[in-house]
């Protein structure tokens, strides 16, 4: 039985020990990257030498987060490619950094040097003990002299302070090593984090009929990277065109390293603010009720602070806005603050390792504590491919560029604007950025400034003060279609001053873009009801209820102002009820939605009242809620 035993071991490391003389490691680097607003695609290149006969290629150092399904590799080369497969390395992943190297080797100089602080303690106590033996004087045959008591009591006086001096000055520098090898440690275990991550490798087997070079190519999609664009939106004045700064805000936590990529960045996606508020329909009937308002939501901005289940603030979790582009990172503290768009009512938190959250917006403030995915990375996942030969992907994910020259005027601020070239395709534009770009796997966002505009602007303020009485100054510009915006959030800055956050809202169906540059005191508004005109009537078998509302505005700037205000009548969707409006001041009146809309042109220190009166008629005996 031994003997059956050595014999199958030795078998078994024979064929170990084949397996891995067939296998060669390859170590690849990122060369290029497309950047989606969700994700990236990761490109890399390799020559390889090719033994004759069959043999296993492995390149490892990839991202645990790479979509295996999308893996593709391409070989030049006397060359057949059998299989792919794609497996975890555990082993890698216990590889530390440089920076944890040196934490660790100055954690073992002071582990040292409390080892000999502690043997000079030794030392010391040592000594105490032999002064303690050795401090009698007294001889039973001999008397002792008191000059010679006190003498030899002078010694061991000098002797214990100086052995006392040295233990102080060793307990401090102990004490010292402790603080400073409690730092390192916490250092050290932020940068270890709570659990390792295997990376991932790719197993290629190939055939060559005799040995050769081969250039091999792997382009795959990776998790946990990506952009999200964001705008500083300035004006001097009413008089004075708008600029925009356009930026890219990117990030990336996959554990690859990108150095020196070349960079694209596409809008395809394979996987108190200064927003103006806007009316719903006010539908009419038996049972419902007026629209309501997130009055809660003061000015469109939510913020809070994003926490794992131990309470640790989160830094670097995604804050998003389902189906849109808009998005935000959290700071060192866990902090977050977004704009939110008209209509839309919902956030999504995420961060590696912990479960993906989507809430309900109730208010301007959200705490969220995330919960880690036990789930994640628990089975080892290999994928087999065919041994086609196909090509790489051709062009970028968006599809096929089409590169068009912009009629309008930018300008490039040299020491910040990078080298982007522009291009739009088929799933929507992509910005190739035209200098090798550093991207370090921390994900922390990397701000890149990617265009620079001056354009021309028409200026008007809008209000809705059924919901908000300030007064929003808008901005309308036109072509801005051929700027390639996409919808994200802007810091407005007016007449030299910070005035707050908006959104760029490139989704209206219009050649003007219209955005918000914050609200504007000096443009007084009120909205009030007039009691004498409301009443209700009997007549037959109906009844009718008359509603008044009085609309005040005043200009108090230096200059005139071109205003448009919004308020509305109810919608009627039955046929027993029915509404009749009986003054609205020169308004326009949208019959199928009630909303109706003024536009006025006040001088400077000019007021105007406008009112609006309607009338319900419904049968009597029935209940309806009007406002």
């Amino acid at each position: 039985m031994k003997r059956l035993r050595l014999g199958l071991w030795a078998c078994f490391c024979l064929c170990a020990a084949t397996t891995l003389m067939g296998q060669n490691k390859v170590k690849t680097t990122a060369e290029k990257v497309m950047l989606f607003i969700d994700g990236a695609q990761v490109t890399r290149t390799k020559q390889v030498d090719i033994p004759a006969g069959n043999s296993t290629l492995i390149f490892t150092g990839l991202s645990p987060y790479m979509d295996a399904q999308s893996m593709q590799v391409s070989a030049k080369g006397k060359l057949t490619v059998t299989a792919v497969n794609r497996q975890y390395n555990y082993i890698d992943s216990l590889a530390v950094s440089e920076k944890q190297q040196s934490l660790q080797k100055e954690l073992k100089k002071i582990e040292k040097q409390q080892k000999e602080q502690n043997a000079e303690l030794g030392l010391i106590n040592a000594e105490y003990e032999m002064l303690k033996t050795n401090c009698s004087v007294s001889n039973k045959n001999t008397a002792t002299s008191l000059a010679t008591i006190k003498e030899v009591n002078q010694y061991y006086s000098g002797q214990l302070k100086t052995l006392k001096t040295k233990e102080l000055a060793i307990n401090e520098q102990i004490a010292e090593l402790a603080i400073k090898q409690g730092q390192l440690s916490s250092e050290l275990a932020q940068l270890s984090g709570k659990s390792l991550t295997p990376m991932s490798e790719i197993m290629v087997n190939v055939n060559a009929p005799a040995a050769c070079k081969a250039t091999f190519t792997l382009n795959y999609y990776v998790k946990n990277a990506g952009w999200f664009p964001s705008y500083d939106v300035r004006s001097g004045s009413l008089a004075e065109p708008i600029s925009i700064i356009y930026k890219a805000n990117i990030f990336q936590n996959t554990k690859e390293e990108w150095k020196n990529v070349e960079l694209s960045l596409s809008s395809s996606n394979p996987s108190t603010g200064s927003v103006a508020p806007t009316l719903s329909t006010y539908w009419l009937d038996y049972g419902l009720t007026a629209p309501r308002y997130n009055l809660n939501l003061n000015g469109n901005t939510v913020s809070g602070i994003v926490l794992d289940n131990e309470r640790t603030p989160v830094i670097g979790a995604t804050v998003t806005i389902p189906g849109t582009t808009i998005g935000a990172i959290t700071d060192i503290s866990g902090k977050y603050s977004i704009t939110i768009p008209n209509g839309q009512n919902k956030l999504q938190f995420s961060y590696i390792g912990y479960q993906t959250q989507t809430r309900d917006i109730q208010g301007n403030i959200m705490n969220v504590t995330l919960q880690e995915d036990t789930q994640a990375l628990d089975e080892v996942v290999v994928v087999g491919y065919g041994a086609e030969k196909k090509p790489l992907m051709a062009g970028a994910v968006s599809g096929l560029k089409v590169n068009h020259k912009k009629d309008i005027q930018y300008e490039e601020e040299a020491s910040m604007a990078l080298d982007v070239e522009q291009s739009q395709g088929q799933m929507g534009y992509e910005f190739e950025i035209k200098v090798p770009y550093t991207i370090p796997s921390d994900n922390k966002p990397v701000v890149a400034e990617i265009g620079h505009y001056e354009l021309p602007a028409s200026y008007t303020y809008q209000s809705t003060p059924k919901i908000d009485k300030d007064a929003f100054l808008i901005a309308q510009v036109t072509d801005w279609e051929k700027l390639n915006l996409l919808e994200g959030e802007a810091n407005v800055y007016f007449e030299n001053t910070f005035i707050g956050k908006s959104i760029m809202n490139v989704t209206q169906q219009n050649d003007t873009l219209s955005f918000s540059l914050g609200r504007d005191k000096r443009i007084m508004i009120q909205r009030t009801k007039e009691n004498e005109y409301t009443s209700r009537k009997f007549m037959g078998s109906n009844q009718t209820q008359s509603i008044a509302w009085k609309l005040s505005v005043r200009n108090t700037r230096p200059e005139p102002v071109t205003l448009t205000l919004y308020d509305q009548l109810p919608v009627s969707r039955n046929n027993n009820i029915t509404v009749t409006a009986e003054e609205i001041s020169g308004g326009s009146l949208d019959e199928a939605k009630g909303i109706i809309t003024w536009q006025i042109t006040l001088q400077p220190g000019e007021q105007r009242d406008l009112a609006l009166r309607y009338k319900v008629k419904y049968p009597k005996g029935r209940n309806l809620i009007i406002e």
